[in-house]
């Protein structure tokens, strides 16, 4: 039995593993105890904080401490003591005897306390360490509390609501058992009866004056033995007993009157012949309960009147395990915690009514504690929570159960029980994002361990939180925690912000979860028995299968299975990024390969030739351990890639970060503890590892002795972080590590493009902290959009629509996308990367009828009325040709953009009766009469001899026509419309007769509007520029003396691929030449680009 002594000097009470009685000292050892104990408790109560820590704290060096998450199963609580004014009680992880003030909720601690913390164990529902369960044994039924000193022989009263003052002492004979203090009394036994237990009780009290007297218990039968303190409160105690009356050993009751230490039997028998149906008494402040949990009745007695008949209650609906109070008319009663039925967190609290026939249950609380202790006024103490909740904490607290005038139940809170730390179980750490498993939220053991908890970490500047989430539920299959193991669930970070743990589900899948999801993740099914997560970076994975000696390298894939890369002999494997190391069967040498593909990429041989048993790799570092079938270390070490040098490392629990080490150093010594080796200054040219700097991360004791599982105990950030590890009190701590994190890098990437969309994914060395892509027009260079985004961890996803920032599709053609990424840590430079991407499905780009490459084409018209689409190479020239035949001879020939809204070029035909068709060809196909059409008029159209289109010269986005009169030389704009067809005209000018030619040019300086070229009867040629409301600017001269032998002028579109609008001619030599557009509203030098071009009746 544990004993009470001073504060922090020699013993206190408990805990106790038993219940009890404890034997007196000699009166040598009494008496010199008794001044100094009374000194020592002189000394004032201590506040009690009772906040729990809900931020993070600060630690050493930049060190951030994360608090605990609350336990799912309630702290488990001891109610010693329930006085007039107060409450004294002890609660588990705590070893201090507190005492609440029922009227204010203030919570001290007594200077005693209790030899070591109160343990429970949650599985079983049992106490492992704990204050005595002896009834009295801290004092009952008053605010005296009792502090017995088995050293000392002797109990000390603290009286005054359990505060040190008016403290007494009351020595305990020798050969005398301290048996209780029970309001002001305290009673022992000496002696033994026939069987050998105590049978003399004694009832001690402290008069006014100091003087202890000594009162006998009387009227105890002869031959009572194996006497035990049931109950008792100020006024009275019950002693359960046998006699030894051949009935089968059933035991009797009675109960002793304090002040008179008269002794009275109870009602302990309904059936003379039955001794088994009752199976104890409790007191109440005005009753007496007598419990036949045989019969499931329980009688409640008045205590001033145990002759009367009693109110009997049918306790059938509750357990013979049951724990039973009375309040005023009403019979509390809770069961235990049931493990085999996944109730650890408590039951419900009933109150039963009776009429002496019918019993009713109301729920009084749920859940509540099984502990239920009568209070002197009538009322009960009980922990419980005022709402039940089947997920989280439950806000467990201390209640008053009572009696309101009109008979019913009450309850009020007296304090709070402020939740146990979750025991973590795991913990993974990637790209500043911690996960735990602990056994938080829910604990159901036989399927459920608890969840899941996500801390995002900052990535740059002072360490903080940016927020946590409560994620999926720990399975019972997450880890091999049977038995209470604890740190049984070895996780791992893959960086992008998803975790996995070393062992499969129920099913046998390998799966890893989002963080702050509380699903599934993806999947892997390698099909083996018994597969065991080693390795993970991004999208793939390493798993061995742990009893085949088969090796499966996988690929994770979202929203459906993964996919199995490779099966394989088992292997000393790391995987970092798409780059998989791989140890040989035998011998040293290490060998590299590119995911999924498999291509090798470069190799090494470890130092000593030893053949690697496990590898971790991270980015510029390799490590590598030897060790033989019998665990024997053989060796290991470091490799550089940069250098391609190697060195030894130490082995055992080591992890690789970027650009250091770190290791679990086991024992109790000084360098126990966790140790970082810096790595990212290079290697030492002598190859030994000691050379290195290095220093401690934390001690043993921070860890606790036992503590050493990677991944479940301390782990690493590969991905440009530092190193967490979990202490003794289930916080974690992030400790940085003083190392330079590597230059923010690619490690792995897909780069898709369809016909009118791109999109890019990235997995990242470390995070950044914002990023964009540029989507550019191949040709010129200019932007069309930027796509960007803030913060991202190890994953950065990026898409295009293949749209512009005005939201309209961008034409086919060649684009460049440029990506740029900002490390958040502000270490190294950005993150710069390109590529490109042809759009074929977007909008039709001017001029381009034939190959969707964004390149402009040549229509012609022969004498045999066949219509060709002449296709422009992008290098200058025109190469194959598409054709259409039918066509009369005398069809005026117009080249237009997409007026159909189908993302191909259309083609306006004029026909000699004055009807204009607008003619919707599919793309790549030259158009025929019998083409698909939209009538844009029956006749009319012959007034005209100029009809060209520019592109959109109103901005709507639409191709717009301009023709001219011939007779006036009025200049008209006929503007595309939603619908396909050509608004009414609009007059632009009034007489354009002084020009020979007037051509649609396209968008010459690049603003994104339509053009046009005038060529004067003087061989001037004028540009004027679209103002992209309908009207044109003010001519301007582009060449003096230009084009007096062309019979055809072209505005082609970009047929050079640059960007740039260019311009084609025909001579009536028939020859054919190219201006190069400069994209500034002028053009280059002609160059001849065909001949013998002069059979063709039309060139457009």
């Amino acid at each position: 039995m544990a004993r009470f002594g001073r504060r922090r000097h020699g013993n206190r009470p408990g805990p106790s593993l038993e219940s009890h009685p404890v034997r007196g000292g000699t009166p040598a050892a009494r008496t010199a105890a008794v001044l100094a104990t009374a000194l020592a408790l002189s000394i004032p109560l201590a506040s009690v904080p009772f906040t729990a820590a809900a931020a993070p704290q600060p630690g050493a060096a930049g060190e951030l401490v994360l608090p605990a998450a609350p336990r799912a199963v309630p702290r488990a609580t001891q109610i010693l003591n329930a006085g007039t004014s107060g409450f004294l009680w002890a609660q588990e992880g705590d070893d201090r005897l507190l005492w609440t003030d029922y009227a204010t909720g203030t919570t001290t601690a007594l200077e005693q306390g209790l030899d070591v913390p109160v343990q429970y164990d949650i599985d079983s529902g049992r106490f492992l360490a704990h204050a005595s369960f002896q009834t009295g044994y801290y004092g009952k039924g008053s605010d005296t509390v009792a502090l017995y000193s088995e050293e000392d022989a002797q109990v000390t009263l603290l009286r005054g609501a359990g505060t040190s003052q008016h403290t007494a002492v009351v020595p305990v004979p020798e050969y005398h058992t301290y048996q209780g203090t029970f309001g002001d009394t305290v009673l022992t036994s000496s002696g033994t009866g026939g069987n050998g237990n105590p049978n003399a009780y004694q009832l001690w009290r402290v008069q006014d004056g100091g003087e202890v007297t000594q009162t006998p218990v009387t009227g105890l039968p002869d031959g009572a033995g194996n006497v035990f303190v049931e109950d008792g409160d100020a006024r009275s105690v019950i002693l359960r007993y046998d006699t030894g009356d051949n009935e089968s050993g059933w035991s009797h009751w009675g109960i002793v009157d304090l002040s008179t230490g008269v002794f009275s039997t109870l009602p302990d028998r309904v059936d003379p012949e039955n001794g088994w149906e009752v199976t104890g008494f409790r007191l109440g402040a005005d009753s007496v309960l007598r419990l036949r949990s045989g019969r499931s009745k329980a009688d409640v007695y008045d205590r001033d009147d145990l002759s009367a008949a009693p109110l009997t209650f049918d306790t059938g609906s509750l357990t013979y395990q049951a724990s039973y109070g009375i309040v005023g008319d009403k019979l509390l009663g809770v069961e235990p915690v049931s493990p085999g039925d996944d109730k650890y967190r408590g039951q419900p609290l009933w109150a039963l009514t009776s009429d002496g026939t019918d019993t009713d249950l109301t729920k009084v609380m749920d859940p509540a504690a099984q502990q239920l202790v009568q209070a002197p006024d009538g009322s009960v103490l009980v922990a419980g929570a005022d709402r039940y909740v089947e997920q989280g904490d439950l806000d467990w607290g201390v209640y008053r159960i009572g009696r309101a005038a009109d008979g019913s139940v009450t309850r009020s809170r007296l304090t709070a029980v402020q939740p146990m730390p979750a025991q973590i179980n795991g913990l993974s750490l990637g790209s500043g994002v911690l996960t735990t498993a602990d056994n938080s939220t829910l604990y159901e053991p036989n399927t459920i361990l608890g969840a899941y908890r996500s801390t995002w970490l900052t990535t740059s500047g002072a360490p903080g939180v940016v927020r946590t989430s409560v994620d999926g539920l720990v399975s019972g299959s997450d880890g091999d925690c049977t038995g209470g193991a604890t740190r049984c669930i070895p996780m791992f970070a893959d960086g992008t912000g998803r975790h996995g743990r070393r062992d499969s589900t129920e099913s046998g899948l390998t799966m890893l979860r989002a963080n702050g999801a509380t699903g599934w993740g993806p999947t892997l099914d390698t099909g083996d028995d018994s597969p065991e997560l080693k390795g993970l970076s991004g999208r793939y994975a390493i798993v061995d299968g742990a009893s085949s000696g088969d090796q499966y390298i996988g690929e994770f894939t979202d929203g459906s299975a993964g996919k199995v890369l490779q099966k394989r002999d088992r292997v000393a494997a790391a995987v970092w990024g798409d780059t998989l190391w791989s140890g040989a069967a035998t011998g040293g040498k290490v060998t590299a390969t590119r995911l999924p593909s498999g291509t090798a990429v470069e190799s090494f041989t470890t130092r000593n030739g030893c053949t690697p048993s496990s590898l971790q790799a991270v980015g510029r570092w390799v490590y590598w351990t030897c060790v033989d079938d019998w665990g024997s270390v053989k060796g290991s070490g470091v490799y550089d890639r940069t250098a391609k040098r190697t060195a030894t490392a130490p082995a055992g629990r080591v992890l690789l970060g970027d650009g250091y080490l770190v290791e679990r150093v086991g024992g109790i010594e000084s360098d126990s503890g966790l140790k970082l080796v810096d790595l990212h200054g290079g290697l030492p040219s002598s190859g030994d590892h000691t050379q290195l700097p290095s220093r401690k991360l934390a001690d043993w004791t921070d860890l606790g002795r036992n503590n050493v599982g990677v991944g479940t105990t301390w782990t690493v950030d590969r991905f440009g972080g530092g190193v967490a590890y979990a202490d003794r009190e289930q916080r974690v701590h992030l400790v940085p590590t003083g190392v330079p994190a590597s230059a923010l890098s690619a490690i792995d990437s897909t780069v898709t493009a369809g016909a009118a969309s791109w999109s890019g994914t990235w997995w990242l060395s470390k995070p950044a902290a914002s990023w964009k892509v540029v989507i550019r027009r191949k040709a010129s260079g200019s932007t069309v959009r930027t796509v960007s985004g803030s913060a991202v961890g190890g994953l950065l996803k990026a898409a295009w629509d293949g749209k512009d920032s005005a939201g309209r599709l961008v034409a086919n053609g060649a684009y460049t996308w440029a990506l740029t990424a900002q490390p958040a840590d502000g270490q190294g430079g950005a993150l710069v990367l390109s590529g490109t991407v042809a759009v074929t499905a977007g909008a039709a780009a001017p001029r381009d009828y034939a190959g969707k490459d964004g390149v402009g084409d040549l229509l012609t018209l022969n004498s045999s009325g066949t219509l060709t689409i002449q296709r422009g190479t992008g290098t200058g020239t025109l190469g194959s040709k598409v054709s259409g035949a039918g066509w009369p001879t005398t069809a005026k020939v117009v080249p237009f953009g997409d007026l159909g809204g189908d993302r191909c070029n259309d083609v306006l035909v004029r026909l000699s009766s004055g009807a204009l068709r607008a003619y919707r060809p599919a793309c790549g196909s030259a158009p025929t009469p019998s083409t698909p059409y939209t009538s844009l008029g029956t006749s009319g159209w012959n007034q005209y001899d100029v009809l060209t289109s520019p592109g959109d010269v109103s901005g709507d986005g639409r191709p717009d026509l301009i023709a001219r009169d011939a007779s006036t030389g009025a200049v008209y704009l006929y503007k595309g419309t939603s619908a396909g067809t050509l608004s009414a005209r609009v007059k632009l000018y009034g007489d354009w007769r002084t020009y020979k030619k007037v051509v649609g040019a396209g968008d010459l300086n690049g603003d994104g509007v339509g053009d046009l070229l005038a060529q004067d009867r003087s061989n001037n040629l004028y540009r004027y520029y679209g103002k992209g409301n309908g009207t044109f600017g003010a001519g301007a001269k582009v060449f003096s003396g230009w084009g007096s032998s062309y019979n055809a002028v072209v505005g082609v579109g970009d047929i050079t691929g640059d960007g740039k609008a260019d311009l084609v001619s025909r001579d009536t030599g028939g020859s054919l030449y190219r201006n190069n557009g400069d994209g500034k509203g002028s053009f280059g030098g002609r160059t001849k680009i065909a001949t013998g071009w002069q059979g063709y009746k039309a060139v457009v």
